[in-house]
C-alpha cells in the first residue's frame, strides 16, 4: 500500500511539473495587423526595428516565427490602465512633429518645472524630464484624465434599439450603419474638449452628432448638445431637462452634399469666458461663447442617421483641449506682429481651478507644493488647486524618426518612441522630448509602427474600397 501512494504521488508530482503554468498559458495574446489586413494573434517575444524583424511565438504557427515589420501595421496588447497614488495629475501636451496633427501626451505627478524642463514622475518610464521647448501645454487634474480613441470594435457601444449588431457593423476601426438607429457610449467629456470624428456617406449626408448626452438609448435625449448635418447645412441645438431647446447656429456649408467624407472637430470650453466651436476639414464654420454652460452634463457621445442609407464613422477622438483654436496663416501672421510689439509678461501664468490667475515663476516643486515668486511676494499653490500652466512659444520642433513607433496609453493618448529595443515587457526608446527611457509595455493599449509611412495610411483605416 505504502508503494501504491509513493507511485502516485510520484505520478502527480510529474503531471503538475509538466502542466502549462497558468503565467504562460493563459497569458493573453496581442494581436498584429500587417498592410494586407493579414492579423496574426501571438506572443511578442522581441523586437528589432533596426533589423526590420519581430519574433512571435504564435499557438497557429510552428515554432518561433521570425517576421517582417516593414509592413507591420499595429500590435493590439492586452491590459488595462493603473492608478497613480498622487493628489494631482499634471498632463503635458507635447508639440506636434513637421505638418503632423498629432500630439503626444504624457501623464505623472508633477516634480519639477524650470526655465528648461519639466519633471513628471510616471508608474510607467519613471521620471520623464521633458525639453520644456517642446512641450506645447501643461494641464492639471485632481483625477487622471481618461480619453477615447477609436472606434476598435464594439465593445462599450450600444444602440438606441437594444441590439447593436442588428444595426452597426464594426471593422478596420470604423462603425458602419445598417439601419436609422444611433449607436452610442459614455465617454468622461473634460471641461475644455477637442471631439472629432470622420464620417462617410452615399447620395448626401444626413445625420446627428449629440455630445454631452444623458440619455445614450434614447434617439431624442432631453438633455444634450445636437449638430445636425443635413445636405449643406450645419445646426447646432442645446437642450436641458425641463428648459425650451437653443438653437446655437444654423450655417450653411457650401458644397458640403457633392463630398463623400468629411472630419467634423467641436472644440468645447465650458468654463465662464470659453470660447466654442466647430470645425468642417480644418476650416472653422461657427463659434459661440459667454455661455458658462454646466447644462447639459451628461457623459454620452451618440452619432444618429436620419436615413437607413449607410453612414461610416471612423477616427473619433475625445482628448483635452488647451483652449486655443487653430490658426489660419493669416493668425499665425497677425500673432506674431502682436507678439512682436505686446509687453513680456515678467513670469508664467498660472489658472487655478476656481478662476484666479497667477503671475509668477515657479522656483520649486516640493511635496505637491509649488513655491511662487510674483511680483506681490512669495506665496505657495497646491498643485491640486492649478490647472493650466501656459508655457513659453519656443521656436522647437520634435524629428521624424524612420523607428518612432505610437504607443497609445490604456486612459487613452499616447506617446511617440524611437523604439530601440523591445523584449516583450519593455520598451526602451528616445525622443527629443524626454531623452531616453525605458517604458513598461503594460501602460499601452496598442503600439502602431511604420507611422511616417503615408502610403500605409489607407491600409490603417481599413482600407478605402466601396463595398461598405
Amino acid at each position: 500500500m505504502k508503494a501504491f501512494f509513493t507511485r502516485t504521488l510520484a505520478l502527480a508530482l510529474t503531471l503538475i511539473l509538466l502542466s502549462p503554468s497558468p503565467s504562460s498559458a493563459d497569458q493573453p495574446h496581442s494581436t498584429l495587423l500587417f498592410a494586407d489586413q493579414s492579423k496574426i494573434t501571438g506572443k511578442v517575444l522581441n523586437i528589432h526595428l533596426k533589423d526590420k524583424i519581430l519574433n512571435l511565438k504564435s499557438p497557429s504557427l510552428r515554432g518561433k516565427a521570425q517576421l517582417n515589420t516593414s509592413q507591420l501595421l499595429e500590435i493590439s496588447l492586452p491590459g488595462k490602465a493603473r492608478e497613480l497614488d498622487s493628489d494631482h495629475y499634471a498632463l503635458a501636451t507635447i508639440k506636434q512633429h513637421f505638418r503632423d496633427s498629432h500630439q503626444d501626451t504624457l501623464r505623472g505627478r508633477l516634480v519639477n518645472l524650470d526655465e528648461n524642463t519639466i519633471t513628471l514622475d510616471t508608474w510607467y518610464a519613471g521620471e520623464l524630464t521633458l525639453k520644456r521647448s517642446l512641450v506645447h501645454s501643461l494641464d492639471i487634474f485632481t483625477h487622471s484624465p481618461n480619453f477615447y480613441a477609436g472606434p476598435n470594435g464594439p465593445d462599450g457601444w450600444t444602440s438606441a434599439s437594444g441590439k447593436l449588431e442588428d444595426n452597426w457593423t464594426f471593422k478596420n476601426r470604423s462603425m458602419i450603419s445598417k439601419s436609422h438607429h444611433g449607436v452610442a457610449r459614455q465617454i468622461a467629456i473634460p471641461e475644455r474638449a477637442k471631439i472629432s470624428l470622420t464620417a462617410s456617406w452615399k447620395n448626401a449626408p444626413y445625420f446627428r452628432i449629440f455630445f454631452l448626452s444623458t440619455d445614450g438609448k434614447s434617439q431624442s435625449p432631453q438633455s444634450a448638445y445636437s449638430l445636425n448635418v443635413r445636405q449643406n447645412r450645419l445646426t447646432l441645438h442645446r437642450s436641458s431637462n425641463g428648459q425650451r431647446t437653443i438653437e446655437v447656429f444654423n450655417e450653411a456649408v457650401r458644397n458640403l452634399s457633392e463630398l463623400e467624407q468629411s472630419t467634423f472637430t467641436i472644440y468645447l470650453d465650458r468654463s465662464p469666458e470659453g470660447k466654442n466651436a466647430v470645425y468642417l476639414d480644418d476650416k472653422r464654420i461657427a463659434t459661440w461663447a459667454d455661455v458658462n454652460d454646466k447644462s447639459p452634463t451628461g457623459e454620452w457621445l451618440q452619432i444618429i442617421p436620419n436615413r437607413n442609407t449607410p453612414l461610416k464613422i471612423s477616427n473619433i477622438s475625445v482628448n483635452q483641449w488647451d483652449g486655443i483654436f487653430p490658426l489660419s496663416q493669416q493668425d499665425h501672421d497677425d500673432k506674431k506682429d502682436l507678439e512682436s510689439t505686446a509687453p513680456k509678461l515678467d513670469g508664467q501664468e498660472i489658472r487655478l481651478s476656481n478662476g484666479d490667475i497667477v503671475i509668477g515663476n515657479i522656483k520649486n516643486i516640493d511635496k505637491d507644493l509649488a513655491h511662487l515668486d510674483t511680483s506681490f511676494g512669495k506665496v505657495e499653490v497646491p498643485l491640486r488647486h492649478m490647472k493650466n500652466i501656459m508655457l513659453a512659444d519656443m521656436e522647437d520642433e520634435d524629428l521624424m524618426e524612420s523607428r518612432d513607433i505610437r504607443a497609445w496609453f490604456h486612459e487613452g493618448g499616447y506617446v511617440t518612441i524611437r523604439m530601440e529595443s523591445f523584449d516583450g515587457k519593455n520598451i526602451k526608446g528616445y525622443s527629443q522630448v524626454y531623452g531616453e527611457a525605458t517604458f513598461q509595455v503594460e501602460a499601452f493599449s496598442r503600439l502602431q509602427f511604420n507611422i511616417w509611412r503615408p502610403e500605409l495610411e489607407a491600409a490603417r483605416l481599413g482600407g478605402d474600397s466601396d463595398d461598405w
